[in-house]
């Protein structure tokens, strides 16, 4: 098995009161931005990284081997009208929110709320600033549909020399990857 390079968009809580662990193996950074666009128009995902401090990270795999992990949080702006800017200094900083504000708590409350409900759906823009994020090209060869891939940093077996494999049929082989921590290239939500 030929290690891919890919990219992983992860976007998730902790478990908790919310739980979200998306991951989108995507093997452009086109791919990448348009499952982020995705992620970022339901509101609940909105009020996630606003409320809850969701973690939104773009991974850089170059041969299967995680290289970089770059943090989009500083490249996210959340527009409200009648509001200031929403940004983000990392997870669970939000900020500029209560600009000129008597009472800021009062300020992330309304918003909180208003997020959570669907109150502001028509009036929320979400933007990405992908100008502003240095992100390596992937080198070798890359992943694509029907590729499984393995995330994190755990050492990765050598799929080329395991003989057991060979007699399995494509889903016992499919079992098999993930039993072994490997994914499907494509969009997961493993806390849905």
């Amino acid at each position: 098995m030929v290690l891919k390079s890919f990219y992983d968009l992860r976007f998730g809580v902790s478990p908790g009161g919310a739980r979200k662990d998306a991951h989108h193996i995507c093997g452009s950074l086109d791919e990448a931005r348009a499952a982020l666009d995705s992620e970022l128009e339901e509101s609940i995902n909105v009020w996630l990284l606003f409320e809850y401090g969701a973690d939104l990270a773009l991974d850089v795999y170059q041969r299967g081997e995680r290289v970089r992990s770059i943090d989009l949080h500083p490249f996210v702006t959340i527009r409200i009208d009648g509001y200031p800017d929403i940004t983000f200094r990392g997870p669970g900083k939000p900020t500029g929110y209560a600009v000129g504000a008597d009472d800021p708590y009062k300020v992330k409350s309304v918003l909180e709320d208003g997020i959570f409900a669907g109150d502001f759906d028509d009036a929320i823009e979400v933007t990405v600033d992908w100008d502003g994020v240095v992100v390596p090209p992937l080198e070798g060869d890359i992943a694509k549909e029907g590729d499984y891939v393995k995330l994190g940093d755990g050492p990765l077996d050598d799929l080329d020399d395991l003989e057991d494999l060979d007699d399995l049929d494509e889903d016992e082989l499919e079992d098999e990857l993930i039993d072994r921590g490997y994914v499907a290239y494509g969009s997961h939500d493993f806390d849905a």
